[in-house]
């Protein structure tokens, strides 16, 4: 044990550096700071999307809203976790632009979109069997955004785009 400890000391020594230590630099304290935050709208719960409004939006019998958080929501048909599911989340001072990078590395196609006057991108998900069944919409309001996911597990289906953007354009409507 003394062995152990004669060894680590050299190494922790080395580590430390104090006010006589002269090779250490000198950073001064930074005057700026981080410009503050624009945030966009307050959303309502939800989005401002009732479960009976995604039900008939969505044509799926049966959904649970699963999630109901301060920053989004979940609806499962069922409550399970295997079938379509239908999410809306508000993300505050997160760059949206992240977002649409992991989209674009995982979905078949992502596109620029202007709801309501406000951009921000579509994404499609498609599945060798259903074809596209998988919905994202994302819009920027300042530093903050928003963001519909629409899923579909099987046949039929409305298609999974007109459904995001029609929640999209409610939520942006709901908005205050």
């Amino acid at each position: 044990m003394l062995v152990a400890a004669a060894a680590v000391l050299p190494v922790v020594a080395a580590c430390s550096s104090g006010p006589e230590d002269p090779g250490s630099p000198s950073v001064p304290p930074s005057t700026e700071s981080a410009p503050a935050a624009q945030h966009g709208p307050d959303f309502p719960e939800c989005g401002g999307i009732t479960d009976q409004t995604i039900s008939q939006l969505t044509e799926v019998p049966g959904l649970v809203n699963t999630a109901r958080t301060s920053v989004g929501c979940q609806w499962l048909a069922g409550g399970g976790i295997v079938g379509p599911h239908f999410s809306f989340t508000h993300f505050r001072g997160s760059p949206i632009g992240r977002e649409r990078k992991t989209e674009e590395l995982s979905r078949a196609s992502v596109e620029d979109i202007n709801i309501e006057g406000h951009d921000g991108f579509i994404a499609i998900g498609e599945d060798l069997v259903l074809g596209p069944s998988l919905c994202e919409i994302g819009i920027q309001f300042d530093d903050d955004f928003i963001e519909w996911s629409v899923s579909f597990a099987q046949k039929p289906y409305p298609d999974a785009c007109e459904v995001a953007k029609e929640l999209t354009r409610q939520s942006i409507v709901n908005a205050k």
